[in-house]
C-alpha cells in the first residue's frame, strides 16, 4: 500500500517522485490554466458561469454568483447547533493566535545619524481575496483562518470564492461569524482569474491567498503579474519524522499506531496529497505499515488514500537522524510532525517547514481544527522561501525617513561620488542645490 524504501538506496525516479509530489503537474497543466485566465480576462462573467456549468453545477446563472443575505440566512438554518458552537470556538482560538501576531508586527524608527531619522510602518493591504476550496467536502477551518488573518491585519475589502456545489452552509456560517460579507460561488482557477482581474460583477483585489488543487495554484502563479499571492498552497503533505524513543507508558507499537493514523489523515485529503514518513528505525517503519493496512479498512474516502499512498507518498528509512532531518530539510514539507527523543532539540534542527507538531500529544488535525495556528500553509518545497499565512500575509511594509540640514550636510559626499560614479548629475544637483 505504501512503499518502505531506503534513502541509501533510492534511485532517481523514486526520489523525484516523493520530492517533486503533485507539483510536478505543473509545467503540464499551465497552458490549460493560461487558457483559463485569459478566457476570464475576456469574457468575465460568462466565462465563469460556462465553467461553473462544465465542472460544478449544469444549472449554475449569473444570479447566483453573489451570495445573498438569504443564502447566510438558510446556512444558520442548516447548520447544526454543535457545529455552530465549534466553529465559533475555533474562531476564538484563531483570533488569539493572530493577535498575538498583530502584536508583534510593529511600526519602528530611529535616527541612524544625526539629523537622519528611518523607519517602516506596517499596513493593511486595501482589497485582498480568500480562495476556499470545496467540492468534495466543505472546509469552514479554511474559511475562518483566513478571514482571521486578513481582518486582524485590518484588510477594509476581504472577498471570499467558496464553492458552487457541494455543502456549503458551515463555510458560509463561517465566513460570517468573521465578518466577511462579499461572497461569491465560484471555484477553480477561472476564480482566481476573477480575484485577479475582475468581471462585471466581482471587482479585481490586489493579493489572493488559500488552498487549492494544482490547477488553483497554477492559476495562482500565473496571476502574479497582476496580484501578490501568499505562496504555493497545493495538494495535502506531510511528514512524520520519528525515531525508535518512546516515551514513559508508551510502546514502539503505540508510536506505530499513532505514526500509521496520522499519515492517512494527510492521504485522505485526496489522490494528490503526499504523506511520507522519514525514520532511522527499520522496525518502527515496518510496524507502521502494517498498522496503515489494518487502519485503512475502518476509514471512509478509501479510494483517495490508496491513490494518495501510492501516488506520491512513502516511509523513507535513513541510515540516522542526521540524515533524516537533512532529508526532512530537502523535502521543506508544509507539515512536520515530530515524534523524536526531544523533539524541542530537533525543532532547532528544522530549517524548512510549514508549520511544525512537536510531541505524542499533537497531531496535524489539531492545527487543521482546533489549536488556532494558521494551516495555509507552503507545498511543493516552497517552505524554502515562504511562510504560513498569518497577519503579515495581508499586510506591506511602507518605509520613510526625514532629514535635517544636518543631516543632508552628512549624506552629501556620499551622493555626489556615487552620483558622479553612476553618471547620474541630476540626482548630484538635487542635493547640491539644497546646500548652496
Amino acid at each position: 500500500m505504501i512503499p518502505i524504501v531506503r534513502l541509501q538506496g533510492m534511485n532517481a525516479p523514486e526520489r523525484q517522485r516523493i520530492l517533486g509530489r503533485a507539483h510536478s503537474q505543473f509545467d503540464a497543466i499551465r497552458p490549460q490554466v493560461q487558457a483559463i485566465i485569459d478566457d476570464v480576462r475576456q469574457r468575465g462573467d460568462e466565462a465563469l458561469v460556462d465553467y461553473t456549468r462544465r465542472w460544478d453545477d449544469p444549472e449554475f446563472s449569473r444570479d447566483k454568483l453573489r451570495i445573498t443575505e438569504a443564502d447566510i440566512e438558510e446556512a444558520y438554518r442548516l447548520t447544526a447547533p454543535e457545529t455552530l458552537e465549534r466553529i465559533r470556538d475555533q474562531i476564538s482560538l484563531s483570533r488569539r493566535f493572530h493577535q498575538q501576531q498583530r502584536a508583534a508586527i510593529r511600526d519602528w524608527e530611529m535616527e541612524i545619524d544625526p539629523g537622519i531619522l528611518a523607519g517602516e510602518r506596517w499596513l493593511p493591504m486595501e482589497q485582498v481575496g480568500l480562495y476556499v476550496p470545496g467540492g468534495k467536502n466543505p472546509f469552514p477551518t479554511v474559511q475562518q483562518i483566513l478571514a482571521v488573518a486578513a481582518k486582524e491585519a485590518g484588510c477594509p475589502r476581504i472577498v471570499a470564492c467558496v464553492s458552487p456545489r457541494g455543502r456549503i452552509a458551515e463555510v458560509l456560517v463561517a465566513a460570517h461569524e468573521t465578518g466577511i460579507s462579499e461572497l461569491y460561488r465560484v471555484s477553480g482557477p477561472h476564480a482566481v482569474a476573477a480575484m485577479a482581474y475582475g468581471t462585471e460583477t466581482i471587482a479585481p483585489v490586489d493579493l489572493v491567498a488559500g488552498p487549492g488543487n494544482t490547477y488553483v495554484a497554477t492559476a495562482k502563479l500565473l496571476c502574479q503579474e497582476r496580484i501578490a499571492i501568499d505562496m504555493l498552497a497545493g495538494p495535502s503533505e506531510a511528514i512524520v519524522l520519528a525515531d525508535a524513543s518512546c516515551i514513559e507508558g508508551m510502546s514502539l507499537d503505540d508510536k506505530a499506531r499513532y505514526c500509521a493514523a496520522d499519515l492517512l489523515a494527510r492521504a485522505e485529503h485526496g489522490p494528490d496529497s503526499a504523506a511520507v514518513m522519514v525514520t532511522d528505525s527499520s522496525e518502527l517503519a515496518e510496524k507502521t505499515a502494517q498498522e496503515l493496512q489494518k487502519q485503512v479498512q475502518r476509514l471512509d474516502r478509501l479510494d483517495y488514500i490508496r491513490d494518495a499512498l501510492a501516488a506520491y507518498s512513502a516511509i523513507v528509512v535513513t541510515d540516522d537522524m542526521e540524515e533524516a532531518l537533512d532529508f526532512t530539510n530537502e523535502y521543506a514539507p508544509e507539515h512536520l510532525e515530530v515524534l523524536t527523543e526531544d523533539p524541542r532539540a530537533t525543532l532547532e534542527q528544522i530549517r524548512h517547514a510549514g508549520s511544525v507538531f512537536l510531541g505524542w500529544f499533537n497531531p496535524v488535525a489539531l492545527g487543521d481544527y482546533a489549536s488556532g495556528v494558521n494551516h495555509i500553509l507552503p507545498t511543493g518545497r516552497w517552505a524554502r522561501q515562504s511562510s504560513a499565512v498569518g497577519v503579515w500575509t495581508f499586510m506591506k511594509r511602507v518605509q520613510f525617513s526625514e532629514v535635517s540640514r544636518q543631516g543632508i550636510a552628512r549624506l552629501q559626499p556620499i551622493v555626489d561620488t556615487l552620483a558622479d560614479v553612476e553618471g547620474l548629475s541630476a540626482h548630484r544637483r538635487s542635493v547640491d542645490l539644497r546646500l548652496e
